[in-house]
């Protein structure tokens, strides 16, 4: 079951996987109609998300360590003041941190939107185009003509089944010669859904190295 002493946030993630509530406040209060093998779950506060009854919602509970849970169930109760819903034990999420990282010399991604600071909005008439050197569930590690700076909040679009998704500049990656080779980026603010579609990314790309390096061996 659930490890309550740990859960450092709760994340809620409505149908179409947009983030509605995220969360240090939450309650396991007494479960008047327990179901057998599941926890009740009650996050209280104002102006809460209002989700219909009986709706399809997807939990994730980080714990101190990292360690995500993520569990599939559906709302019991949601007013503003409150959402009730009852957990299984879930299913640990691959860690962020360790996550595999490919090289992907044929990806690319569109920059459709960058914010710098507080008040300069950059907004291309045409996406710029940057090559994506590597890529992890974390983020990717890109090569574009634009001069991004540290700390740029970037929309892009990315995969062949795209999603857009925002990510920081975290870096300015250089190499011996201080010859610039990419941008490290973080991922923000990543949906299950999304985090699906880069995963089976990674896989395909793993598949794909795997299968150039036995026709090498021939």
């Amino acid at each position: 079951m659930i490890n309550k002493d740990k859960i450092q946030r709760v994340d809620i993630y409505d149908e179409s996987g947009k983030r509605v509530l995220s969360t240090k406040s939450f309650l396991f209060p007494r479960d008047f109609f327990k179901i057998k093998g599941y926890e009740l779950v009650a996050i209280k506060g104002n102006n809460l998300p209002q989700l219909a009854k009986n709706e399809q919602i997807t939990v994730i509970f980080e714990y101190l360590n990292g360690t995500r849970i993520e569990c599939r169930t559906k709302a019991d109760l949601s007013t503003d003041l409150q959402l009730n819903f009852h957990v299984d034990e879930g299913m640990i999420l691959e860690e962020r941190r360790g996550s595999y990282k490919v090289t992907t010399p044929d990806a690319v991604a569109k920059i459709l939107h960058i914010e710098r600071g507080e008040d300069e909005v950059i907004e291309p008439e045409e996406p710029y185009i940057a090559s994506i050197i590597n890529i992890n569930l974390t983020g990717v590690l890109m090569k574009c003509d634009f001069e991004f700076a540290e700390g740029d909040i970037v929309r892009m679009s990315l995969l062949d089944d795209p999603i857009e998704i925002n990510s920081e500049v975290l870096r300015r990656q250089l190499d011996d010669n201080g010859e610039l080779v990419g941008y490290g980026c973080h991922f923000l603010d990543v949906t299950p859904q999304q985090e699906e579609k880069i995963a089976r990314f990674i896989f395909n790309c793993q598949l794909a190295e795997r299968e150039r390096r036995k026709n090498e061996g021939r």
